[in-house]
């Protein structure tokens, strides 16, 4: 009996040591700028304390003394790293660090996570992110090298920006590093908020894909986009016609060059004033291509340039066919149909810099039914993050945004005017003891009414309205408390959400919606916003 006491007491033991540490990878071979930020989720099995990190410095780190400060947020870093509101700073590490080196330090205060899924941001200072490209598409829990797990914890990377929490993500990323811990402790109790779900009648004229990082992160060679002009606007689909073989002289195009090309027959295209007939195409050596007015010659893509210019097709990317390649514009009487094709276009130098020895090949088709094809061969798009492109098509003059991957949204479609959805938020995380406002925006013109919905209960997927005169409407939440509010004749509303001091209340979810009394949307005349998780928290 005595020596079964002492193996039952030795197999217990066993059980109740962490699996510490949880190691990723440590051999990365990309990496961010100095202060940039790298994110992941991270699900916790049952209570641990965080002790100290090890993490990947970037081949331009200069060997000295560095930083690393660990946010958390909402439940996953995915959506939502480019509003730095949702994060907050909950510890750091000091230590040593080095070029192309792993750095481990312990945290200066180490921290306990109760059980739970949190989004994690990595911010460097005096350091770069060093981490490695992952292998597919950036959803949590997906890919083969991307998950990470012992028996309290797992990791799904995860993305990385060049500014911490601010600009295009680059995605997916790994985090090469590993998390020490111990067993147990006292849970921090983070505040933290995000939407979920969607408003309805969202409209969008616009759709546009920014690859902050097209060297590792462009997914469009070898596919194409088909758009069908239909009413007013775009059915957007992956294409399966060929490159057109172009048979015509070259333009001639330089660095950062345009040439004004007139069809032989007109060319029409969506926009929110009605259809529009152009006889020319402005064709610009940096892969866009306007049909009216100009959008000059820039080199580098932004999403707010590409939305507050001229309307213009884009494969928008510094390319230089001075050095070397072609520009051709081709006409195909057969089939009533334009071609103009960049075949063998490296990228151009910029700052002195060059992106690289690789040359790019794609075709931009336009026909006379107003339809337009983007066909890709090899893209080789070099340069890093200081060489991003963006794919896409906006009728421009302030159109709303629409970032999609686009590798994965067809089929979608264009809309002949742009209605921002019902939007949801808060004006500032759900701490104890403060009274963060629920806002309510994008309210349509001569809405007068107005209504606030919360809950401890959840319906993730949202519950489908078409039933009771809403179609494309969803209920998120419970109805258990309904306030109403006056509008005002005002497209933003506040109101006050009053969060008691009191402990008991730390780490408690509570889930919220709003909704409008809106006609000519529905039959009923009431839409609803995106879902709101927030979990309170003193800290």
């Amino acid at each position: 009996m005595h020596r079964l006491s002492i193996l039952a007491f030795a197999a217990l033991a066993t059980f109740s040591v962490a699996q510490s540490p949880l190691t990723t990878l440590t051999g990365g071979t990309n990496q961010g700028n100095v202060g940039g930020g790298i994110y992941f989720d991270l699900q916790i099995n049952t209570t641990v304390t965080l002790t100290q990190l090890s993490f990947l410095c970037g081949a331009i780190t200069v060997a000295g003394t560095g930083t690393l400060d660990i946010y958390l947020g909402p439940t996953t870093y995915v959506g939502n790293v480019t509003n730095a509101a949702l994060w907050t700073p909950v510890g750091s590490v000091t230590t040593s660090v080095a070029p192309s080196t792993m750095s481990t330090g312990a945290l200066t205060a180490p921290f306990a996570l109760g059980p739970g899924n949190y989004g994690v941001a990595l911010k460097s200072n005096g350091f770069n992110h060093g981490y490695t490209n992952g292998n597919g598409t950036s959803v949590p829990g997906s890919g083969t090298n991307q998950t990470f797990s012992t028996a309290e914890m797992t990791v799904r990377a995860g993305g990385a920006q060049n500014a911490f929490l601010s600009g295009g993500l680059n995605t997916p990323r790994v985090f090469n590093g590993a998390i020490f811990y111990t067993l147990g402790g006292t849970p921090i109790s983070v505040a933290a908020y995000q939407s979920y779900g969607a408003g309805c009648y969202g409209f969008y004229t616009s759709f546009e894909e920014l690859f902050p990082n097209p060297a590792v992160g462009f997914d469009l060679s070898n596919t194409s986009i088909l758009m069908t002009l239909t009413g007013n606007g775009y059915n957007v689909t992956a294409g399966t016609t060929p490159l057109f073989t172009p048979t015509s002289a070259n333009l001639g195009l330089t660095n950062d060059s345009i040439i004004v090309q007139p069809v032989p027959f007109p060319i029409l295209y969506p926009n929110p004033s009605g259809i529009q007939i152009t006889t020319q195409l402005e064709i610009c050596s940096n892969g866009f291509i306007s049909p009216a007015g100009t959008n000059g010659i820039g080199a580098t893509p932004t999403v707010s340039g590409f939305l507050t210019g001229q309307p213009r097709w884009a494969n928008w990317y510094n390319f230089d066919p001075a050095l070397g390649g072609s520009v051709t514009f081709d006409v195909d009487p057969a089939n009533t149909a334009v071609y103009v094709t960049w075949t063998g276009v490296p990228g151009g130098v910029l700052g002195g810099v060059s992106p690289g020895t690789g040359v790019n090949t794609f075709q931009m088709a336009f026909f006379a039914t107003g339809d337009v094809e983007y066909r890709y061969q090899a893209m080789a798009l070099g340069g890093g993050g200081s060489w991003p492109a963006l794919v896409g098509w906006t009728p421009g003059n302030g159109a709303l945004d629409r970032s999609l991957d686009l590798s994965v949204s067809f089929p979608f479609h264009t809309d002949p005017t742009d209605n921002p959805p019902l939007l949801a938020t808060m004006s500032a995380r759900p701490l104890l003891g403060t009274t963060p406002n629920i806002v309510t925006g994008n309210i349509p013109a001569g809405t007068a009414l107005g209504a606030r919905i919360l809950s401890f209960v959840q319906q993730p997927a949202g519950i489908p309205l078409g039933a009771f005169g809403m179609p494309g409407c969803f209920q998120y939440t419970n109805l258990d408390v309904v306030t109403a509010f006056l509008t005002g004749g005002n497209s933003t509303v506040n109101t006050p959400f009053a969060i008691p001091n009191l402990p008991v209340l730390n780490n408690v979810l509570v889930f919220g919606q709003t909704a409008t009394f809106s006609s000519g949307f529905n039959p009923l005349g009431v839409i609803t916003s995106n879902g709101l998780r927030f979990v309170l928290g003193s800290l």
